[in-house]
């Protein structure tokens, strides 16, 4: 049977009160690859921090190097404000409405005209991550499209939240209650702080970023280092089945799985806040505040994967990978590796003084940055791949590779 929809429910929870080890009800073995998701939340070996949602399978990934360009901040300008519109009047309609049974219809209208619209928004997403596999597209034209689509998502969130407050006030509502909670879920999938980002930058009120892109099938990872932040998001569509039944049957059941997915972020008491809010349609969202940033993360009920996660990780606190060092022309220079897409360390110091050294870094030829205090951070290639510093005195090159995963 399909899984009931209700009410959102957001609920405070001790997780040091609850068991971290209650056996998960009817859990895929993770061991068969017929069961194995098309991403999965995993350790970073070597780095004591938060697990991370990896993509799985064969990827294609790239860096966009966003700059200020205003044919996309017009796209996503349009279709927003088209939302916005339509928000306007769905509010002149309830206003006009003089009995509750025309109420109920507008409600029921306006849902499933914007479901329509949520849609068409996860089409045009579809469509542009199967054309960059394609190599229709280039990374930059995935960017932004993905951008466009992150603002009319957020509009269209504005959307749900009025027709949510309209339908809680009206009785015999709970297929559009339901219908409009669906469409909560589906525009979390739509929307992230690196889309969001690149948004600012093609509107030049953010400066230049290159964001790291993996895309496999519909699944799609973004990263970016903004400042002393580097941020994440991931999205997953085929770890949700919407047509199954929520195999968690109890409170402590949910817990357990999110304590086995993030033990460190979730148990240890490196995390300040913990708290989970429960869709009571099979969907559940995490956020957990810990000593090195910040974790949002989506659970399905049905299959109990991770189908969309958010992470901002301090680079000032987060522990470094392992190094790869190598020594030329007096300097030393060491890269701390880390998963594909995540945050590389890259150091520059005198190999006798350990004094720091400012020089240019290259990522396998392009420019990337400087070492300012001889220090800098990027985000890694999903390959094997070469860090080279340029100084006065000469070049020293590291070859490093992400860190491989179970």
């Amino acid at each position: 049977m399909r899984r009931s929809l209700s009410i959102l429910c957001a609920l405070l929870v001790v997780a040091a009160a609850l068991p971290v080890s209650t056996p998960l009800v009817g859990a895929a073995d993770a061991d068969d690859p017929d069961t194995r998701p098309t991403a999965q939340v995993q350790p970073i070996p070597g780095q004591n921090t938060t697990s991370v949602l990896l993509l799985t399978g064969e990827t294609t990934s790239g860096y966009a190097q966003s700059t200020m360009d205003l044919a996309p901040a017009v796209t996503a300008t349009h279709g927003a404000v088209g939302i916005q519109i339509r928000e306007r009047i769905v509010r002149e309609r309830l206003r006009d409405t003089s009995t509750v049974d025309r109420r109920r219809q507008v409600l029921r209208q306006e849902t499933e005209r914007l479901a329509r619209e949520v849609e068409s928004l996860e089409q045009v997403e579809r469509r542009a991550l199967a054309r960059y596999e394609r190599g229709e597209i280039s990374v930059e034209e995935l960017l932004r499209t993905l951008a466009a689509v992150d603002a009319e998502a957020r509009q269209a969130e504005q959307l749900v939240a009025l027709l949510q407050d309209e339908v809680s006030q009206v009785q015999f509502l709970s297929s559009t209650e339901d219908r409009l909670q669906s469409l909560q879920v589906k525009l979390a999938m739509l929307r992230g702080p690196v889309r969001e980002h690149a948004r600012a930058v093609f509107r030049g009120e953010a400066d230049s970023t290159r964001i790291h892109v993996s895309v496999s099938g519909e699944a799609v990872a973004l990263a970016a280092i903004r400042g002393n932040t580097y941020v994440r998001e991931v999205n997953v569509p085929a770890n949700i089945d919407t047509a199954a039944t929520d195999r968690f049957s109890s409170e402590s059941e949910v817990i357990a799985r999110i304590g086995t997915l993030y033990p460190w972020a979730w148990t240890s008491d490196t995390s300040s806040v913990r708290t989970y809010t429960n869709f009571e349609n099979g969907f559940y969202r995490i956020n957990v505040d810990h000593t090195h940033g910040r974790l949002t993360s989506y659970l399905d009920g049905s299959t109990q994967d991770v189908f969309s996660e958010v992470q901002y990780k301090s680079l000032s606190r987060t522990p470094a990978g392992q190094p790869t060092t190598a020594e030329a022309n007096g300097t030393t220079l060491r890269v701390n590796q880390s998963f594909a897409g995540g945050p590389v360390q890259v150091t520059a110091r005198e190999t006798e003084s350990e004094r720091p050294v400012t020089g240019t870094v290259y990522l396998d030829g392009e420019r990337v940055g400087r070492t300012g205090g001889g220090q800098l951070w990027l985000v890694g290639p999903a390959a094997q791949y070469e860090v080279t510093l340029e100084t006065d005195a000469g070049n020293v090159t590291v070859t490093g590779q992400p860190v491989s995963q179970s």
